[in-house]
Parts: structure tokens; C-alpha cells; sequence
């Protein structure tokens, strides 16, 4: 069966190269996203001072495009393939980037990440099903949260230059719209890249195009075989991924069951950014409140997005052995340790590591998570299915802003704490009462 000759591959050129299209377009998604967190802090000091409301509406444009944006771009790869709807994502995300670069007015900068947000919300869950698609089931998280891995190196860049040009403001341009005219022109390449990159057999035989999903096989199996990095990691696969990888989607989610998979992968999604945009968000301004100066600030906003990379790196050699509701649990707990000590802790070394820690925690299980939803859901209604997931999250995300800064103005930082440690409990909840995974086995 073509399937199963695809799956039994080992690790091809071909692979590396569609996992480093995939690094790029996620870090410029990553990129863009995590400047916000600095944006808050930016916009929260003279000369704008904004209003908490209109700091909120701000924040929040992005993911209410976002929420028109993943179903629409799922709906779209589910009929016209992945590369194709990946294609005019970063496209569109490269035009909307360069414009909101380029005005001045807050109003003008607040409608092109509306738009921006279009394609933001798309990419995530769109990279996450492409990958989950193509790549070789014993080695898909490993290269799942390698792509994140290298994704999150991209956003300390984007922070750090906000830090470093903010006051410089070169060509009299503003520190802070640096990073998106950089970001939309990274983008009309990496959309030209995706011209290059085959689509998913998976998805070609599920829509009969069986002679096209043959070609592309055919083509993986003449791209070189990485040997030497083939063998290096079957050597680092623990021994239960082989357990694992017999089972298969289907057995992990009995047939019985998987009308409760949508809903359970839309709770998921959804608690997702009240226990992680909600920190990150608000750490500059709480750390405002606690008397640090905007350029600290910064700095501690820039140093939490180093973590993640190095975290991702490490816990790949270990995803594909574990099962996904584990990997969740397990990182869920770290965020807890980590909130924990933010708020008892005091001192620059302290907060710093807390940050860091917490960022750690979101970088591993948001990737897991992903790919947990996109692995339980058949390749048919896989594009369109996650992007209705994922828009959830992102209409999670736009109400964070939105509920959470007036909040905080009124509560105080306690409030943060509280509403991540109920969206912490309740997400441990969800997994632990949920499915074990796909890690290591084929998916349908």
C-alpha cells in the first residue's frame, strides 16, 4: 500500500528540507505573535500611554483575525491541500506585515494586524497538520518540536531589536515597527519557498488522487537518505515508542469515542492561552508595576523567549516515547512550579528564572498539544477540523487582552495569578481524562 511505503521511509533530505520551511514560517508566526509582549510594554510608556482599553483592542486585533482565519485556511486545505493553503498564507502575511510597518497612525497599525492575524491564526495549525502528514510516524514529534525548536529562535530576535532600535529609531523609523517590516518581507519568501514543497501523500489518496501521491512518493524515496542522522536517532527512540508506534491513531481513539474528540481538542485549545498568553502578555506590566524600567523590562521579555528553544531541543529526543497525555501533565506541572515563583519569589535572578521557566513549559506543550489535536483527527477532515480548534484558541486569545487588562487595573497582579492557575488545573484535568496519543504510530 503507497501509505505504508510512505510511512516506512527513514529519514530523507527531502524531510529536512520541508522541516526547515516549516521552522522559518512558524519563527516568523512565533516573530510576530511574541512581539506583542513587547508592544504591551511599549505602548503602556509615553509617548503613547494608551488607555487600558485601547492597549486592550490593540493586543487583541491579531487574534480576532485569527479566528476567521484558521477555519477559513482549513476549510480551504482540506479541498485544495495544505501546500497550496500554506502557500497563501504567508503571502498575504507578508503584504499585511509590510503595510502595517509602514503607518504611523495607531488605527491603520490596529487594522493591518486585524489582517495580519488572518494568516497568524492559519499557520500554526496548518505547519502542525502538514507535518503530521508527511513525516516519518517514529520520528513526528521529534521533528515536530525540532521545527519548534528552531521557530522559537526567532522571536528574541524580534524583541531584541525593539530593545536595541527603540532608541536609535533609524531612518526615523520606530524600534518597535522594525521587526514587522522584516517579518512581512521573510514572508513573501518563505511563500515562494512553499511553491517548491510537495504536498502530503496522506491527503492526495484520500481525495483519489492516487497517480499524483505516487509521484511525490517517488520522490521522497529519490531524495538521499540522511543514514548517519537515521541511525543516531533510532539509537536515541526509547524502547516504548515501539509499543506505542503498534497501536496506531485508530486504537488510541476507539471509534466509540471519537465523536468526543473534536469537542476535547476545542477545551484544549481554548484553556490553552488563559494559562499562557495571560502570563506572558502581562509580564511587562507587571513587572512595570513592581518598579522595573522599560528597557529591564525588555530585557526579561526577551530573555523568556531564549528557554523555549533549548527546552524543545531536549524534550524531542523524549515526545516520541512518551504518550502525548503524559508529555502534557508533565508540562502543565512545570508552568505551575513556574507561576508559583514568579509571584512568592522577589529578586532580578529569581523572576528572570521564573519567566524563563514558565516559557519553557508553554514552548514544549504547545507543540505537543498541537500535534496531540492534529494526530486524533483523520487526514480528510484534518484541515479543517484543527483550524476550527484553532480558531477557538484564538478567540481565547483575543479575550485575554481584552477581559485581562482592565482586570489586572482593577485586581492587581493577583488576578493573573489566579485566572493561570484555574486555567492550569482545569487544563490537567482535561488531559489527564483524555485520550493517551498517536506517539510514534501512523496516523489515518
Amino acid at each position: 500500500m503507497l501509505i505504508h511505503r510512505f510511512d516506512s521511509l527513514p529519514l530523507k533530505a527531502l524531510h529536512v528540507a520541508l522541516a526547515c520551511g516549516c521552522a522559518v514560517g512558524l519563527g516568523i508566526d512565533l516573530l510576530e505573535i511574541s512581539v506583542s509582549n513587547a508592544l504591551s510594554a511599549v505602548f503602556s510608556s509615553p509617548p503613547y500611554a494608551l488607555s487600558p482599553d485601547h492597549l486592550a483592542w490593540l493586543l487583541a486585533s491579531a487574534y480576532i483575525g485569527a479566528i476567521a482565519g484558521a477555519p477559513l485556511a482549513g476549510w480551504f486545505a482540506d479541498r485544495k491541500g495544505l501546500q497550496p493553503a500554506l502557500l497563501i498564507v504567508f503571502l498575504w502575511l507578508g503584504v499585511t506585515s509590510v503595510l502595517a510597518a509602514a503607518r504611523s497612525n495607531i488605527l491603520w497599525f490596529t487594522s493591518f494586524r486585524f489582517l495580519s492575524g488572518v494568516s497568524l491564526g492559519a499557520c500554526p495549525p496548518l505547519i502542525i497538520a502538514y507535518l503530521t502528514s508527511v513525516a516519518p510516524p517514529r520520528y513526528r514529534g521529534l521533528m515536530i518540536l525540532w521545527v519548534c525548536g528552531l521557530a522559537y529562535l526567532v522571536p528574541p530576535f524580534g524583541v531584541f531589536l525593539i530593545r536595541w532600535l527603540t532608541p536609535l529609531q533609524p531612518y526615523g523609523i520606530e524600534g518597535w515597527r522594525w521587526p514587522f517590516l522584516l517579518a512581512g518581507v521573510a514572508s513573501l519568501m518563505v511563500g515562494l519557498i512553499f511553491l517548491r514543497l510537495p504536498e502530503s501523500p496522506r491527503w492526495l489518496t484520500q481525495m483519489g488522487r492516487d497517480r499524483l501521491a505516487a509521484r511525490v512518493c517517488d520522490r521522497f524515496e529519490r531524495s538521499p537518505t540522511l543514514s548517519l542522522l537515521d541511525r543516531w536517532l533510532e539509537t536515541r527512540s526509547p524502547a516504548q515508542s515501539d509499543r506505542l508506534r503498534t497501536a496506531g491513531t485508530l486504537a488510541s481513539v476507539s471509534r466509540a469515542g471519537f465523536r468526543y474528540v473534536i469537542p476535547f481538542v476545542v477545551a484544549l485549545y481554548f484553556l490553552h492561552p488563559w494559562m499562557t498568553s495571560t502570563f506572558q502578555l502581562l509580564t511587562g506590566p507587571m513587572l512595570l508595576e513592581r518598579g522595573y524600567d522599560l528597557r529591564d523590562v525588555l530585557l526579561y521579555v526577551a530573555l523568556s523567549t531564549f528557554g523555549p528553544a533549548i527546552g524543545t531541543f531536549l524534550a524531542a529526543f523524549l515526545v516520541d516515547g512518551t504518550s502525548r497525555r503524559v508529555s502534557l501533565l508533565l508540562t502543565a506541572a512545570l508552568m505551575a512550579s513556574a507561576l508559583i515563583a514568579f509571584f512568592v519569589l522577589d529578586g532580578r535572578v529569581m523572576l528572570a528564572g521564573a519567566v524563563i521557566t514558565f516559557a519553557v513549559g508553554v514552548a514544549v506543550y504547545t507543540p505537543i498539544m498541537t500535534m496531540h489535536g492534529s494526530e486524533l483527527i483523520p487526514t480528510a477532515i484534518r484541515g479543517s477540523a484543527t483550524g476550527f480548534a484553532w480558531a477557538a484558541n484564538r478567540l481565547s486569545a483575543a479575550l485575554v487582552p481584552i477581559a485581562m487588562i482592565p482586570l489586572v487595573g482593577a485586581y492587581g497582579s493577583v488576578m493573573v495569578a489566579w485566572v493561570v492557575a484555574c486555567a492550569l488545573l482545569l487544563s490537567i484535568i482535561l488531559a489527564a481524562s483524555g485520550p493517551r496519543g498517536a506517539a510514534g504510530a501512523a496516523v489515518e
